[in-house]
């Protein structure tokens, strides 16, 4: 049977399997009104509800015992077994590979709440650049495609330039791009996942470790980065619909608010607009100023007598 997941006062507080909820339960560490949520339910029910259709009793509350502190729940081990890729050698490659893309995109709320929060940077890095390096090269032969049937689009100096027919100098460097794109993807993602976490941090909403925040972003932008497979317009759905699954990744793995987690993401690309903006503006006025002195301007007409 597959874990139950609980969530008190809208936080999800992990995944469980059924003898960790009939303990917890009796140890009066769950409550009642506590929600629960497992596969094949349509929505969030509370425990009080579902706990006797799975065959556990609720128990009157007790009394704590003097001298007996109670237990915070954030204390309690959180049995995380998602993604499914970190449990390929049970599932195999392809199967991990496919529900752990199905789980991100169509489960984000579920798969990062129940998302392992150890075992190593290794996993979600091999993620990461497997299937951003794959969707690359999808990319990198749209594009050589159209480039072949559109090679009149290419000036002729290409050729004498490289000494090779028109348009094989952009397939060649596409290609090379491809052979180089596993080691800058890795370099990407540390330098992602870097100032995602940096900023997260300065909103206080990283309550985990950078491993949470790696683990996160590798997951939700490789998983997006199969959407490149949709011609024209797949790049753009891909980078909505992954920022979208980093915000909920974040929301939920964070254990932070929403609007936390979307300026954690939005705020660098701010400042580097913002940057650019007083950049442009100042380059502006620096022209206007020099073509002023040099120009000198257009003499006035004399007065008539």
């Amino acid at each position: 049977m597959s874990n139950i997941h609980i969530a008190r006062n809208h936080q999800s507080l992990g995944s469980f399997s059924e003898e960790a909820v009939r303990e917890c339960i009796h140890s009066g560490r769950f409550m009642a009104s506590d929600l629960a949520w497992r596969e094949g339910m349509a929505e969030w029910k509370p425990l009080g509800e579902m706990a006797p259709q799975w065959g556990m009793e609720l128990p009157p509350p007790a009394l704590v015992p003097a001298g007996m502190d109670e237990t915070p729940f954030e204390a309690l081990p959180v049995e995380g077994n998602s993604p499914a890729w970190e449990e390929r050698e049970r599932l195999g490659f392809f199967a991990a590979f496919a529900q752990t893309i199905g789980d991100v995109l169509l489960r984000p709320t579920q798969t990062f709440a129940t998302m392992k929060q150890t075992g190593g940077l290794a996993n979600p890095l091999l993620y990461f650049v497997l299937l951003s390096s794959a969707m690359f090269a999808v990319s990198a032969f749209y594009q050589i495609a159209m480039t072949t049937m559109n090679i009149a689009l290419f000036s002729s100096k290409i050729a004498h330039a490289t000494g090779l027919p028109a348009g094989s100098s952009f397939s060649v460097s596409l290609i090379g791009s491809v052979l180089l794109s596993p080691a800058l993807y890795v370099v990407s993602a540390f330098i992602s996942s870097g100032i995602t976490h940096l900023c997260l941090k300065l909103l206080g909403g990283a309550h985990r470790p950078f491993e949470t925040t790696f683990r996160v972003i590798c997951y939700a932008q490789a998983s997006a980065a199969v959407l490149n497979i949709i011609p024209i317009c797949g790049g753009l759905i891909g980078m909505i619909w992954g920022a979208y699954a980093i915000i909920i990744g974040l929301k939920e793995a964070q254990r932070t608010e929403g609007w936390r987690a979307t300026l954690a993401i939005t705020l660098p690309g701010l400042l580097c607009c913002g940057i650019l903006l007083l950049l442009g503006t100042a380059a502006g006025f620096g022209i206007a100023e020099l073509s002023h002195q040099m120009g000198g301007g257009m003499p006035t007409l004399p007065k008539l007598p």
